[in-house]
């Protein structure tokens, strides 16, 4: 009876000062987890046999470069596509306003019209709250993508403590850790090295593969805006079931182009879905999560409500490892974390 009244206040004052420093720890975590995943690739290249300032010099420079290439190819290609998209859509509309309302005279809609049934209203109300929709969904893309790509003083300041946090990270977390109770300073990074580094280095192979993989079998089948949807299907990915909704969204859209280029978007989508979810992903991943599918949307819809797209973005891993505790406390096993598996084997230095 007391534990959760507790444990209720200590969550409302934590969101009031997250709300206070809001900008303070998304530039924290962000470099956290560009940090956690840099030192992965440096410990894997170390492993390897290659030194490790050669690995750290290697790993940074290739990463530049790919956001680089990423910023003057890939970014400007759907940012122009996505503008050329937003004015091809109401041409669309108004064509298949026409189209419907040719297929008024057939004798399904005669029969309807007889039976009482205003046709005219319907598709006036269909036309418009489509349209209403579409421009939407519109504006949220575009400022979802000006949000990722606008902040230059931002990207600056991440990519700053990122590199701080790969030199000098194990100390800062140690510290913080530091507060909480034995044992759970030490499996709390344990578990949470464990389930981010399976959940995230899956989910960006996953993305990028996929992303390759819709770029070309919708250029091979004449999909229109081929770099949009594929790539931003690929994005989409990284949250679970976000990948379906932007194929039925987009969908919709080519649907007004055409029943046929919106058919063969929609089985091409979800044919490359479900090789991606049902053969690749279980590879990759395991069982590492150990989720139901409905806490995984529940996760969702609170990460989204407490930090908003990064929220998304961490809510699994997050409601991931508050399962694994959860677990822990009601088992009754709060012993030590193992010796044959030392944090810093689990965990690069930058969580540890």
């Amino acid at each position: 009876m007391l534990i959760f009244p507790i444990f209720f206040l200590n969550g409302v004052l934590l969101s009031l000062i997250i709300n206070r420093f809001r900008e303070l720890f998304d530039y924290i975590i962000i470099a956290t987890l560009v940090a956690f995943l840099l030192k992965l690739t440096i410990n894997f290249l170390v492993s390897r046999g290659i030194g490790k300032r050669l690995a750290i010099f290697a790993v940074i420079t290739i990463s530049f470069a790919l956001i680089a290439l990423g910023g003057i190819t890939i970014i400007p290609l759907m940012g122009n596509q996505l503008g050329n998209l937003a004015q091809d859509v109401p041409r669309w509309l108004g064509g298949s306003q026409e189209h419907l309302a040719n297929l008024k005279n057939s004798t399904l809609f005669v029969a309807l019209d007889n039976a009482g049934i205003n046709i005219d209203d319907l598709f006036q109300k269909a036309y418009l709250t489509l349209s209403k929709e579409l421009d939407r969904i519109g504006q949220i893309s575009l400022k979802v993508l000006t949000e990722t790509i606008g902040g230059v003083v931002d990207t600056l300041i991440i990519l700053v403590l990122t590199i701080f946090l790969m030199v000098g990270g194990d100390n800062f977390w140690q510290g913080i850790l530091s507060w909480l109770p034995s044992p759970w300073q030490t499996k709390i990074p344990q578990y949470a090295g464990e389930v981010f580094r399976e959940y995230f280095i899956s989910r960006l192979i996953l993305a990028a593969g996929s992303s390759l993989a819709r770029l070309i079998v919708f250029i091979a089948l004449g999909i229109p805006y081929s770099i949009l949807f594929a790539f931003s299907l690929g994005l989409a990915s990284l949250i679970p079931f976000a990948g379906a909704v932007v194929t039925l969204i987009g969908t919709l859209i080519l649907l007004l182009k055409g029943w046929v280029v919106a058919m063969k978007f929609f089985v091409s989508a979800i044919v490359i879905d479900q090789i991606t979810d049902n053969g690749v992903a279980p590879k990759l991943m395991g069982d590492k999560i150990g989720l139901n599918p409905v806490w995984i949307l529940i996760s969702i819809f609170i990460g989204a409500e407490i930090a908003g797209l990064l929220g998304v973005l961490l809510a699994v891993p997050i409601a991931s490892v508050v399962k694994k505790v959860v677990d822990d406390v009601r088992n009754g096993a709060t012993g030590e974390i193992s010796p044959r598996e030392p944090l810093t084997e689990v965990l690069p230095e930058s969580l540890a």
